[in-house]
Parts: structure tokens; C-alpha cells; sequence
């Protein structure tokens, strides 16, 4: 059967993000939400095999029944497995097609692999060492520390508090599911990891610097890839090494929001503080987003559940209305659910854009998979906020339509402020994922995919960003750093990251690490590391350290980096 495949985050995938190297990791990753209607012409049930093939290759799900897609389509989890079928196409904006792409499914009697076998498959090698524990140093006795941010997701919650007793985070109270998986991980790399033969070996400091330093400085195309789990002060040192050596940095937007940049660049950003909604807002939409599994304390700290000051009922008063291809865990609870068909989005937009300006007659009796009649009711819902907010996720920026999906979604809140006030705020995702933007663009002009090669700053999507320079095999030398490609880029980009010289910088063995040549392992912002980061919205927020630390930071690993190479040349 041919079936429309769309991709996103779980609760579950989510919960393992810091242990990949487990198995619940390779199980959550590699299941294949279906339509009980699906299953049936397939001729078989829940929890059997399906192989689903793409030009770009196979590999094996397995199945879970689910009403909430639409037949015809089905929903797979973020991770090694979708990608590995992922073809790398970006249509010149840095995004591939992790949604809206049409898949082969056929039922199968083999078992899924797991995640280090599929990067085993794409020229890695497995990291199969220690669980090591957790490198920091604390107090003696038991230490509670409050107003902690999390450096989790875009929200950067921070009134989370921390139990420490020797020398490990054992508590994590008011985070979310997600919080709790990062701060409690203890499987931390204690040293660097070289490849050699095909095996990995320890190595110190000195040589995994002195290594990185050397194959950045010799390479005629390097790019420097990630930057979004890590603080906006390593970011700085960041760009500077790669204009010192006439490289491309780009960072995890390209492949998410970056075509929200795309169109904020054509059409502008009407955007406003979390607080401003929190307070404000009597209509919340959230349109290809699902907080509840990427992002679990925005409804109950910005938009939904909170006491808002210029609200009588806070709860009551608001509307929160849900568009998306399935009932997700988010449209579950919403007032209101529109369930469109995948690649509708910018249909859906123009439609609501036709009704706000009163030409309801030219709609027609359904677009996309909406009635008429539920676009003018939706409409007028809008209509009659006295202060509403869309939240877009990446349902808009990585299915079809890309960066015009959003300039559409603009353009209706340029519409409906006509008559009322409306905000945009893109749902970003890594906690400093918009911090990259920001410190990209003070320190070049431009917030993403930025190109040193011809001596000043280049930026020009799908050309500089890493997914299209990858699968064109153009780098001959990458460092990741705050980001994790092994596990979301598509199949011939891993493939050609195997081939050459490849640095993780990161407190944690990753996916990445299986197709690197070194692995430098740092401390973990947060926890022991302390720098900048910017919320979704934004807001700039200091995120401390709550232990110290026995490892450098990932600015100090980047400046003995920087200082090597400038010695050298």
C-alpha cells in the first residue's frame, strides 16, 4: 500500500532522548501509528511488523492501531528509524520532508533493528562502552536548590528545584517527564573516545583538541553543525572558529523552524512575550504543534491553565483551539479540534484569510477535509477574541508548503489584528535553539547557514545548510556540537558523515557518536556549565549550574580549539 507518512515527537520518545544507547529508546523510535482501517487492508493487527520503504530505503515498524489519524496516513516517532527513509531533499530551505511524504508499507515477519544497528548500516560503529556516572562535584550532605532553569525544550522553565546528594541530581520537582529524563541522567562520557580500527580507545584533552584543531585547520569545507543545546557564549566562540577557518556554522533551525525565519524575513514577525499571553489571551491556537509531547508545561505555565491578571476565570475565559493532521495528545484536550489532511495547511489558512475578510461565498463545501460550515464557525471563534496567539510548530515547516505556510499563517494574523489583536510565536524547540539565532545573527546579519568559504558572511538556505551540504557530500570535515544528526538527519547524510572526519562535542553518547572519529565529552549546561539562553520568545535567561564541574565546558573545549588553530596558522 501507498500511505502518507507524518513524523513528530511523543511523550515517550521524548522520555528517552538522554539514553539512546537503550533499548527503550530503539523500541519508542520505531513504532508505526496506523489506522485500525489501514491494518485491516493491510490483513493485519496492532503490534505486528510493517516495512516501509522510501526511494532513499526500508526498515521495519512496529504497528499501534490508532483512530486519531486520518486512513491513509501514518504517524511515526522522531528518531533513527524515520530517518533512515528519509529522502534528503530540502527544496531549497534546509528542511526535508519529515511530514507529507508518501511511503510504501507492507507487512513483514522481521524484527525492528535496533538504533545502533540502523547507524551501524550508515558506517558507524556502535559505542558500547560504561555507563560512567555522573562527573561533578557537590556539597557533602543533601543540597535542595530552587529557581533552576531547565534546559530541556524552548519553554526554559525556571522554577524547577533540585535535590543533590552525592554528587548526583537524586530529585527533580515541577519539571515535566522530559525535565526529570535529563536531570537524573547519569550516563555521562567521563574522557574522550577516539576511533581507531573500528574500535574506540580513551584519550585525553590535550590530543582530542589538538586532533579537532588539526582537521579543522586542514579542511576546504568544514561545518561546524548544532549549537542548540549549548550556551550562547560557546555559540560566539563558535562562529569565530568558523570564520577564522572560512567555514559554514549552521544550527538545528535549518531543520526545523528555519523556514519560519524564511517567512518572518518576508512578511515580518508579529510576536509578543509568553507572559503578555499568559496574562492576555482568551484564544490559543496551536497550529501543527503538540505541546503536550514536546513542550509539556506551556499550557500550564503560558497559555492555558495559568491565572491570567487582565482574565476574571483564567481557565474558562480562554478557547483553545487545535489544527492538525491527527487528534494528538494536545487536540485531545482543546475546546476545539480541526483535523486537516496532510499538506492542507496553506488551503486552510487561505480559506480562514477568505472568511475574515467576509468572502465566505467563495469557499468551498470543503477544504482539505473541513466543512465550510467549520472554517465560518472557527472564523468567527477568532473574530471574537479580545487578545489571541498562534503557536505554529513544525507540522507547517517540515510538510508541504515549508516557509509559505507560515507567511500564510502571518498573513491570517495580519487579518484577524484588523479587527482585534493576534500574536505568532513560532513553538521552538531545543532550549536555545533560538539563542543560535540570535547570536548567528548579532555576529553575522544572518541567523542560520552562514557560509565563511568566500571570506565574508554567505547565507543562502538549501545551498549553506547542513542537510543539503551533507547529501551533496560538499563537507570534508564536521564538528556537532548541541545537537544530535546521527538520530534526525536523513540516511545520506549519516552515510557521508561516516566517511569523513567527524567531532561530537557532548556530555552524552549520542547516536552521532556511532558515525564519528572522536568523541569529546564536556560538561552539561545546567548542570555543571552556566551560560545564556534564549526562551521561545526571545526573553534571555541565565541558566546556572548547580554543581561543580570536573570536566571544561563546551566553551573552554571551543576556545583551546580556536587558539590551536589561530597558533597553527
Amino acid at each position: 500500500m501507498k500511505l502518507m507518512m507524518n513524523s513528530g515527537r511523543t511523550v515517550k520518545q521524548g522520555e528517552q532522548l538522554y539514553y539512546k544507547e537503550s533499548r527503550e529508546y530503539s523500541e519508542q523510535t520505531s513504532l508505526c501509528f496506523i489506522h485500525p482501517f489501514d491494518l485491516f487492508r493491510l490483513g493485519i493487527e496492532g503490534s505486528e511488523n510493517v516495512e516501509i520503504e522510501t526511494p532513499s530505503g526500508k526498515t521495519v515498524f512496529k504497528t499501534v492501531a490508532s483512530e486519531d489519524v486520518f486512513p491513509g496516513d501514518i504517524f511515526l516517532p522522531c528518531g533513527p528509524y524515520t530517518n533512515f527513509i528519509l529522502p534528503p531533499k530540502t527544496h531549497s530551505t534546509g528542511a526535508p520532508d519529515f511530514k507529507t511524504l508518501q511511503v510504501e508499507i507492507r507487512p513483514t515477519e522481521k524484527e525492528p533493528l535496533s538504533a545502533w544497528d540502523l547507524l551501524e548500516a550508515e558506517g558507524g560503529a556502535r559505542y558500547d562502552g560504561p555507563s560512567e556516572g555522573c562527573p561533578t562535584r557537590s556539597p557533602d550532605g543533601e543540597t535542595k536548590i530552587q529557581d533552576v532553569v531547565c534546559p530541556l525544550c524552548g519553554c526554559l522553565c525556571d522554577d524547577i528545584e533540585l535535590t543533590i546528594r552525592d554528587n548526583r541530581i537524586v530529585a527533580c520537582d515541577n519539571g515535566c517527564t522530559l525535565s526529570n529524563a535529563k536531570f537524573l541522567a547519569t550516563n555521562r562520557l567521563i574522557s574522550p573516545i577516539k576511533k581507531v580500527d573500528g574500535r574506540w580507545e580513551r584519550i585525553g584533552y590535550d590530543e582530542a583538541i589538538k586532533y579537532t584543531a588539526d582537521v579543522l585547520r586542514t579542511a576546504e569545507r568544514p561545518l561546524l553543525f548544532g549549537w542548540s543545546g549549548t550556551h550562547g557564549e560557546a555559540q560566539c566562540i563558535g562562529v569565530s572558529i568558523a570564520e577564522l577557518i572560512g567555514g559554514t556554522i549552521d544550527n538545528c533551525s535549518s531543520e526545523c523552524h528555519g523556514p519560519s525565519i524564511m517567512a518572518i524575513q518576508e512578511v515580518g514577525h508579529p510576536g509578543c512575550t509568553l507572559g503578555q499571553v499568559r496574562n492576555r489571551a482568551d484564544v490559543i491556537v496551536y497550529w501543527g504543534a503538540n505541546p503536550i509531547a514536546a513542550h509539556p508545561r506551556h499550557m500550564s505555565r503560558y497559555s492555558t491553565y495559568p491565572d491570567g491578571f487582565f482574565l476574571d476565570n483564567s481557565f474558562r475565559d480562554r478557547t483553545v483551539i487545535v489544527f492538525d493532521v491527527r487528534k494528538s495528545e494536545t487536540a485531545k484536550v482543546a475546546d476545539e479540534f480541526v483535523q486537516i489532511k496532510s499538506g492542507g495547511d496553506y488551503a486552510v489558512f487561505s480559506a480562514l484569510r477568505a472568511i475574515v475578510r467576509g468572502k465566505e461565498e467563495i469557499i468551498p463545501e470543503t477544504v482539505a477535509g473541513v466543512s465550510r460550515e467549520e472554517l465560518i464557525r472557527i472564523a468567527k471563534i477568532l473574530l471574537g477574541a479580545r487578545f489571541g496567539a498562534f503557536f505554529t510548530g513544525i507540522g507547517l515547516t517540515q510538510s508541504r508548503g515549508k516557509y509559505k505556510n507560515v507567511r500564510n499563517a502571518v498573513e491570517l494574523v495580519d487579518e484577524l489584528s484588523r479587527h482585534t489583536k493576534y500574536t505568532l510565536t513560532p513553538m521552538r524547540g531545543h532550549w536555545n535553539v533560538y539563542g543560535t539565532n540570535q547570536t548567528f545573527t548579532y555576529m553575522t546579519g544572518y541567523p542560520y547557514a552562514v557560509d565563511f568559504s568566500h571570506g565574508v558572511a554567505y547565507f543562502n538556505p538549501g545551498e549553506t545548510s547542513a542537510i543539503d551540504m551533507l547529501s551533496k557530500k560538499e563537507v570534508d570535515a564536521c564538528v556537532i556540537i548541541g545537537s544530535d544528526p546521527g538520530a534526525h538527519f536523513p540516511r545520506a547524510c549519516n552515510e557521508h558523515l561516516a566517511t569523513i572526519p567527524t567531532i561530537v562535542i557532548d556530555p552524552f553518547p549520542i547516536m552521532s557518536t556511532a558515525i564519528a572519529t572522536m568523541h569529546i565529552p564536556v560538561a552539561e549546561t545546567g548542570v555543571d556549565a552556566e551560560g545564556t539562553a534564549y526562551r521561545m520568545d526571545a526573553i534571555p535567561l541565565w541558566v546556572k549550574k548547580v554543581m561543580e564541574p570536573t570536566q571544561p565546558d563546551d566553551a573552554e573545549v571551543l576556545r583551546r580549539i580556536y587558539d590551536a588553530i589561530k597558533e597553527a596558522m
